[in-house]
């Protein structure tokens, strides 16, 4: 264990423990999240209360409840996966928040999925008259980033390390599974009226986009790209935005309105020192994730995906 909050776990419920357990000995993390929640807000925290487990009769228990006084009054239900809670499971709490007196009143989300993932899904954004919003994990983990050097205590500032690398571990995100790539495959062709191929995406503007949601996974930290039955270069994700209209990004783009979609703007070109063939593991368009230094020695992508794999069960 490398922080106190591994003592509680890595299930759901405890990492609502550990949001609640932050936000109630972090002044500065609290008013994150709350100015997150509220924009316009500027009030005061001396009447916030953090509450666990809260059940009611016929109402179902709520992970975690923020309450300030008469400005605020949220229900975060949270999950550990990809998986969003389901509308029956909030409606149950609906009624709670709709009847709470507070000036602004929320049911909250927190999954490992995106905000963008969430509306592509057309998860509701409101229930009983109640705003739904959407948190990733990774938004709480970089609030808690955010208001370290805003804590007034070095026992706050401990507080947000720790329970940043916690979420951390449990995200995979500064882990041994930080070098995961995502290896995707490129065809020949281009969308239907454009003047620009798939592979010109990549290699003339230096981006890649596929859709958001519908059970497709959130941006990586690394991807690769394949094609002509070999691996063609790997690629740092340096930014990612969400579109709707491609022309906005790429002029040789057929004017049209797409479900949302995300671009990852590539950083430069890794290249194996060898070529490093699909193998057969690798069938058409398949895609897969490798750790970045098997891409790298492997002679096959098939190699480098049985190395992974080989590493992660070992664990």
């Amino acid at each position: 264990m490398t922080t106190l909050f591994d003592l509680l776990g890595e299930s759901e419920n405890d990492m609502s423990a550990a949001l609640g357990y932050a936000l109630a000995h972090a002044p500065a993390f609290l008013r994150r999240v709350v100015a997150d929640l509220v924009p316009d807000w500027s009030g005061s925290l001396k009447d916030a209360v953090v509450a666990l487990q809260t059940a009611r009769p016929d109402e179902g228990i709520t992970d975690l409840e923020l309450r300030l006084g008469e400005d605020l009054f949220a229900i975060f239900e949270a999950k550990r996966g990809v998986e969003f809670p389901s509308v029956t499971q909030l409606i149950q709490y609906a009624p709670v928040a709709a009847r709470n007196p507070a000036a602004t009143r929320l049911l909250v989300t927190l999954t490992n999925r995106s905000p963008a993932a969430a509306a592509a899904d057309d998860y509701p954004t409101a229930l009983h008259g109640v705003p739904v919003c959407h948190w990733s994990w990774r938004q709480v983990r970089d609030l808690g980033r955010a208001a370290r050097s805003a804590e007034r205590t070095l026992a706050a500032k401990r507080l947000l390390d720790q329970f940043t690398s916690y979420l951390g571990a449990i995200l995979g995100m500064e882990t041994r599974f930080s070098n995961m790539v995502r290896v995707v495959s490129l065809g020949a062709g281009r969308p239907p009226g454009w003047a620009l191929g798939w592979r010109d995406v990549v290699e003339q503007y230096g981006r890649y986009f596929y859709p958001v949601g519908k059970g497709l996974p959130d941006p990586p930290n690394y991807i690769a790209f394949r094609y002509d039955g070999r691996l063609q270069s790997i690629h740092h994700v340096e930014a990612v935005e969400v579109f709707t209209r491609p022309r906005t990004l790429f002029p040789e783009a057929a004017d049209e309105v797409w479900q949302p979609c995300y671009c990852l703007t590539l950083g430069p070109k890794i290249v194996p020192p060898h070529v490093v063939k699909n193998g057969p593991r690798i069938q058409r368009g398949a895609h897969c994730d490798c750790m970045l230094d098997t891409l790298l020695t492997a002679a096959t992508i098939s190699d480098a995906l049985t190395e992974t794999q080989r590493r992660k069960n070992a664990k």
